[in-house]
């Protein structure tokens, strides 16, 4: 009976770590097009832009564009099953990277409180690759939006993509604050907030890295204190489907 009672307590501790773990999760994927479709509306009723048609279009495009995000997320997050963390519902399409990164780069623009630059550099000119759309999205917007959160105002961020014979790769490269050496093997550990963290829930990158693992890609962060960080993201051309 004791050894029951142990089982038992030890198992309910898990569902109930399972169940925190993925309402943080769940939340961390969603801020994103809530505060980009904030944002937008906020800009048309503040900024009297109303007037303005093409800026009106772009910033309704914008809108629908993350409301059918959301939805997408939310039907991806009804399939996760509690008991099976890991197994991600990926849904494979080809997945053109330049156009998703400009439309990342003009929706952080849209939501950042402060002014940044974003250098795009691409060899070949145009990457297809195979791919989860929305889990992909969240990957580079969670990547990007911690390079313009750690940089100074006006900072320059560069994008690298290339691709080799059966992997493409993206490299974020920012000017910021870095990540101390003491914090860098901790930073893909969910729920850690090292000494130099500006805000948040310490699970974005500990997220990210599961996605990428479920993708078959790979991460990789190089960051020296004070002088920026640099992500290097592997990801497989061709699902292996």
């Amino acid at each position: 009976s004791f050894a029951y009672m142990f089982w038992f307590l030890i198992h309910q501790k898990t569902v109930e770590q399972l169940k925190d773990d993925f309402t943080h999760n769940v939340t961390h994927e969603l801020k994103t097009p809530i505060a980009i479709t904030y944002a937008a509306i906020e800009a048309m009723i503040h900024y009297n832009i109303t007037g303005n048609k093409e800026k009106t279009n772009k910033y309704l495009h914008i809108c629908h564009e993350e409301v059918l995000r959301l939805g997408n997320m939310v039907e991806q997050i009804l399939s996760l099953g509690l008991e099976r963390k890991k197994d991600f519902k990926l849904k494979y399409e080809r997945v053109d990277l330049n156009g998703l990164l400009d439309k990342i780069v003009e929706q952080q623009s849209i939501k950042s409180s402060k002014p940044f630059h974003v250098g795009l550099e691409s060899m070949p000119d145009r990457i297809i690759l195979e791919a989860d759309r929305t889990h992909l999205y969240n990957i580079l917007s969670n990547i990007l939006d911690n390079a313009i959160k750690y940089s100074a105002p006006g900072g320059r961020i560069t994008v690298k993509m290339w691709a080799g014979e059966y992997k493409a790769f993206v490299e974020i490269i920012d000017q910021g604050r870095g990540i101390p050496p003491e914090d860098l093997e901790n930073v893909k550990t969910k729920f850690y907030k090292g000494s130099n963290s500006v805000r948040g829930s310490g699970i974005g990158l500990a997220l990210v890295d599961s996605i990428m693992t479920a993708l078959d890609g790979t991460m990789d962060i190089q960051s020296t204190l004070g002088r920026g960080t640099v992500v290097t993201l592997g990801l497989p051309l061709y699902h292996k489907a």
